[in-house]
């Protein structure tokens, strides 16, 4: 039990420390512009606000250009992903998803939009690979 509280607190310190230590990467060529305002305005929310977890796999967080990661979770209703984003999600291997990516200010709305563009981000690595 101490080594479950020890290892979720040691994840959850070093999300918090990425946060505030790594830099946007808006232009990195990876996270792809999509055509249409819904997954323009949800890249946008995705760099602001999941960037710095899901772009590294800090925490456990799945990253969308890792095929691999994204298969088991795109087999999910959307609805499951929607939920673990807005109310905060503790997985297998205790992965951390903090709620709304710990920035309490976000609409439900804007999550949402946000985890559209990493499930497009996602498919679209998925049919790349698959190519």
């Amino acid at each position: 039990m101490v080594k479950l509280i020890l290892s979720f607190t040691l994840k959850f310190m070093l999300v918090c420390l990425s946060a505030v230590s790594t830099p946007l990467i808006a232009d990195n060529n990876a996270y792809i512009h999509f055509n249409g305002e819904s997954l323009l305005q949800g890249r946008q929310l995705w760099l602001e606000n999941c960037e710095t977890c899901h772009g590294y796999g800090i925490a456990g967080a799945p990253i969308p250009m890792q095929a691999d990661e994204w298969l088991p979770r795109l087999n999910q209703p959307v609805e499951v992903l929607y939920d673990h984003a807005i109310n905060g999600f503790i997985g297998p291997d205790d992965t951390i998803m903090p709620a709304r990516g710990n920035n309490q200010t976000l609409s439900d709305k804007e999550v949402k939009l946000a985890v559209d563009y990493m499930i497009a981000l996602s498919k679209y690595y998925i049919n790349t690979k698959g190519k």
